[in-house]
């Protein structure tokens, strides 16, 4: 949020603003939360009702964790005892006066709006639109923000204002589109489909359709909306519309994205448009038609808003589904398991049994887990019945359904298309996995389809990690823990994830994807192809490169990245890149205050300053440094010199005329132990993770370890006493021994140095590494474990499962650091990311 005056909040909000203190009206609000636990100072916490609990309960808590006011209800306020230093802004609703509040803000700080409605697929397009959008500045929803809760927030998400904005706006209820609709005041449209989700609540799919177009009825004559075509349920509230109208897969349409065939993992596509010159061939890593309709949807909207057919194809090119939308994952033995465990209305689960059909290898069977649809009221029975139909029509040789009720409908509707079909009731997700690893072989397919709340996205990874012989699990709750204390620890001063590296070997792309949600707006890379691999998943947060080439200059620009620079002839050579394209490029001033790797010299950093000015094409908006050892407690000495040297640059460049730079100078180290250093931004890199660069940061902080990994006992076997294990004969067995082989090696990313060095837990109890570790496995004595049995799960380092191995101790052990033992994982190690 642009940094607003608390009486401004309760003004706009239409909430009374009760405070004792005389400056709390002069407070200013920066974030919004409605979790205590992702309270930090500048939050406005808004006190929400839940279905189990109630936001009132936790303002202590919200308050302790340095919140600047609350916004709450007055009913439920006036019953409660709270502190008189609170300031609060009261109203009858607190959802009301937030809502209130975006559809100010929304109007102060955003120009047009792209507005993305639809029974399903409108965060596809909303990610896919914000891609091909990279070199503008544009607001996203994050996630699937879109609810008469989500939106709101979604809208005070932005942290200046932004020219553009594409929003998703998602009911479940009759009355409630009025609400978004003046929320998003949009300028333009798009209505991906109508389909039962909710039915329940409407009774047709007609008056579903006439709320879904409300949102639409203001767009003025000058805007334009994207509709579904041959949908006849939209036709009358379509013909009272004053905009321009634009149906998708008609003959003559703005913009066409034709399938040109099959390539090894997914799809070629022929781009064209209507008066356009040029054929653009694309690749995606999707076949579901799906999936294709929602990026022709996002690329006709881009065609509309100005980008180019030439730019359209490069952004689309190589496009992957985001996380949960059709994820697909091939154990080492050739199963292949597709997570949409996002949504699950007909339409959705009819595009995701045809995209599983034509993905499947013809070798294998397929099989369905299914956790049913909601909402469909007197429906309900005869669209899970349809279902069960399409999977027997689509070959699927075995369902598992988890649920109750209509469930049964869809076992009767497979049955009778595929009699000698399994069709088996499961009651929880613990005997689905024991069910499907029973029936499991090479080859299969298991497509994982329900509403998001329903776990089968999580069922889904839980699977993957019980076949898989090296996972890595990354803990989305723990990271959003360890960003909530390092806000808290870093009082006003912004956060910059970290995400070189791979994101510190978590996987970059699948990382990156999930940061807006947790409310982090600036995100570092190394390269500037890390950048461009961010910007395709559909961020659009500030993303800083701080390893730029002297080449990068055109796609620095084409994607809003934001390069540190750290020598005057990278200046040089960005501003010759731009000479005559008419675009220009903020850039960040890096200065070398000891560290003596990368920077300006402190000595000539004004004069670099003002080269950069002189280029016209060249804005400088922030400056930085990097500590050498903030760290370690011995050099602490040093790091207050960097610092010193650093505040005379500062000061030097606010003499010079340069006003309102960001300044960042804090790694993980510095943010923890040094709060002079945080200036207006920390960038946090290994912290999110809950992992410690030295024992003085630990003994600082407590986070929560985010990472673990994982492997499995494929073999054992018996050892006499007297006969060596592995390479080179480097281990002999003192004793009869009982070794268990772990498919596991330094190729993977385990260090050859932790060979007869370290240990690993196997179902939670110690097992030392015996003979050297091999390039694909490696040993440990496991005769003191009773009833151990191949299959047996071994935690390699992290934690998981309720047992944890610190990597702090494990690096130390293999003689290196924490860091170098995360960005070492191999590619063949299934990385698995755990929502909740």
């Amino acid at each position: 949020m642009i940094p607003t005056r608390l009486d401004r909040i309760a003004r706009e909000s239409g909430g009374e603003l009760r405070s004792p203190a005389l400056a709390a009206p002069a407070a200013v609000i920066e974030r919004v939360a409605t979790d205590s636990r992702g309270v930090s100072p500048g939050t406005l916490f808004v006190a929400l009702p839940g279905r189990h609990t109630d936001g009132h309960r936790f303002l202590a808590e919200a308050f302790r964790n340095g919140a600047a006011a609350a916004l709450v209800a007055s009913e439920a306020i006036a019953a409660m005892a709270v502190e008189p230093e609170w300031p609060l802004v009261v109203a009858p609703s607190p959802l009301g006066a937030l809502q209130r509040l975006a559809r100010w803000y929304r109007r102060e700080t955003l120009g047009k709006v792209v507005a993305i409605t639809g029974s399903n697929g409108k965060t596809v397009v909303k990610d896919a639109l914000t891609t091909l959008l990279a070199s503008r500045r544009v607001l996203a929803s994050p996630g699937s923000y879109n609810s008469q809760l989500g939106l709101p927030l979604a809208v005070l998400a932005g942290e200046r204002p932004a020219a553009l904005a594409v929003l998703e706006a998602g009911i479940s209820q009759p009355g409630e589109m009025a609400v978004l609709a003046e929320i998003a005041a949009p300028d333009y449209g798009i209505l991906t489909n109508i389909g039962m989700a909710h039915f329940a609540a409407f009774g047709s799919r007609e008056a579903i359709a006439r709320e879904k177009m409300l949102l639409f009825a203001g767009i003025a004559p000058e805007g334009w909306v994207l509709l579904p075509a041959g949908e006849a349920t939209i036709a009358e509230p379509a013909a009272a519309l004053r905009c321009a109208i634009h149906a998708l897969g008609t003959e003559g349409e703005v913009l066409s994205l034709a399938a040109r065939g099959l390539v090894e993992d997914g799809q070629l596509l022929e781009l064209t448009a209507a008066g356009a010159a040029g054929r653009f061939e694309v690749r995606v890593k999707t076949r579901s038609p799906d999936l294709i309709a929602d990026l022709h949807a996002a690329a006709t909207a881009a065609h509309l808003l100005g980008v180019s057919l030439e730019e359209i194809a490069a952004a689309l090119d190589g496009y992957l589904p985001p996380p949960t939308r059709m994820e697909v994952w091939s154990s080492p033995e050739g199963i292949r398991i597709i997570n949409d465990g996002y949504s699950a209305d007909p339409i959705s689960v009819h595009a995701a049994l045809r995209s599983a059909a034509l993905a499947a290898p013809r070798s294998g069977r397929k099989i369905l887990a299914f956790a049913g649809m909601r909402e469909l009221g007197e429906q309900a029975e005869r669209e899970h019945r349809q279902v069960g139909a399409q999977a027997g029509e689509c070959g699927f040789s075995h369902l598992f359904l988890l649920g109750d009720g209509a469930l049964r409908s869809t076992a009767e509707g497979y049955r009778e298309v595929r009699p000698e079909g399994l069709a088996v009731a499961v009651r929880n997700h613990e005997e689905l996995k024991d069910q499907l690893l029973r029936v499991l072989r090479p080859g299969d397919t298991v497509l994982f389809k329900g509403p998001r709340d329903a776990g089968m996205a999580r069922a889904a990874r839980t699977l993957s990690g019980s076949i898989s012989q090296r996972t890595l699990w990354v803990e989305l709750a723990a990271i959003e823990g360890n960003l909530a204390r390092f806000r808290r620890h870093g009082g006003r001063a912004r956060v910059m994830a970290m995400l070189k590296a791979l994101a510190y070997g978590t996987e970059l792309v699948q990382l990156a994807a999930w940061m807006s949600r947790l409310g982090v707006q600036h995100i570092g890379v190394s390269s500037t192809s890390e950048g461009i691999d961010i910007r395709k998943t559909g961020a659009n947060q500030e993303i800083y490169v701080f390893l730029c080439d002297r080449g990068d200059v055109e796609n620095l620009v084409r994607y809003r990245l934001t390069p540190i620079v750290y020598s005057p002839e990278l200046v040089d050579a960005f501003a010759a890149g731009l000479a005559g394209t008419g675009s220009t490029l903020d850039v960040h001033l890096k200065v070398d205050t000891g560290m003596h790797r990368l920077g300006v010299d402190p000595a000539v950093a004004v004069e670099v300053a003002r080269r950069i000015r002189a280029t016209g094409t060249l804005r400088l908006t922030g400056i930085c440094t990097h500590f050498a050892s903030a760290d370690d407690p011995a050099a602490d000495d040093a790091t207050r010199r960097q610092l010193a040297v650093f505040e005379r640059v500062r000061e030097a460049l606010g003499e010079a005329g340069f006003e309102g730079l960001l300044a960042h100078a804090a790694n993980t180290s510095a943010a923890v132990r040094f709060p002079e250093a945080h200036y207006d931004m920390v960038r946090i890199g290994l912290g999110l993770y809950g992992t410690y660069p030295s024992a003085a940061v630990r003994s600082a902080m407590d986070l929560q370890l985010a990472i673990g990994v994982t492997s499995r006992i494929a073999s054992l076997r018996e050892v006499p006493a007297g006969e060596s294990i592995g390479y080179n004969a480097t281990f002999t067995a003192p004793r009869r021994l009982l070794v268990g082989v772990i498919p596991f090696g330094y190729d993977d990313g385990l260090p050859w140095r932790l060979s007869g060095a370290g240990h690993v837990l196997v179902e939670g109890r110690p097992a030392p590494i015996v003979g050297r570790i091999s390039m694909d496995q490696m040993q440990v004595d496991v005769t003191h474990i009773p009833g151990i049995d191949v299959g047996a799960e071994v935690l390699l380092y992290g934690a998981h499962g309720g047992h944890v191995l610190r990597p702090e101790e494990v690096a130390e052990q293999a003689g290196t650091i924490p860091h170098e033992l995360l960005i070492l994982l191999g590619r063949r190690v299934h990385r698995i990311y755990v929502e909740a």
